[in-house]
């Protein structure tokens, strides 16, 4: 249920600033990072909430550990981790340092920034080269 609900608010902010999209921008980055950004807002707000022992529960049982979504959890990480160990060195950089909020590269933000957009566009090539593009379905 969080995880739709995030998206669902990732969705609500991507369609409220659609009006700022850059054209000459890839709008699947662009979507992407206001989702990542969603995502790091929630478990700041997740961390910053004090509990108390009695309030956490059990998660709902979940298709997750279906040997089917085990399998496709797997063939993607693999897949993933195919692509990134492709890449080269200091695009690996700046998407770990994006992705996991890691210690970033010495730059202004602007030129992270420009890398990091680099760095996601020549994934991207990767990714199709060894499994395609997956906007034909």
């Amino acid at each position: 249920m969080i995880a739709e609900d995030m998206a669902q608010q990732a969705m609500l902010k991507i369609l409220a600033r659609v009006s700022t999209f850059d054209q000459s921008a890839d709008p699947v980055a662009w979507s992407l990072t206001i989702a990542i950004n969603e995502y790091r807002s929630y478990r700041r707000k997740l961390g910053n909430r004090e509990t108390t022992q009695g309030e956490w529960t059990l998660a709902e049982p979940t298709d997750e550990d279906a040997p089917e979504a085990i399998a496709i959890r797997d063939n993607l990480r693999d897949a993933v981790r195919a692509v990134m160990g492709q890449l080269r060195p200091q695009d690996l950089e700046v998407i770990v340092a994006a992705t996991y909020e890691g210690q970033r590269p010495s730059l202004a933000a602007t030129a992270f920034r420009k890398r990091l957009q680099r760095a996601l566009a020549n994934s991207r090539v990767i990714w199709k080269k060894y499994y395609g593009d997956d906007r034909t379905g």
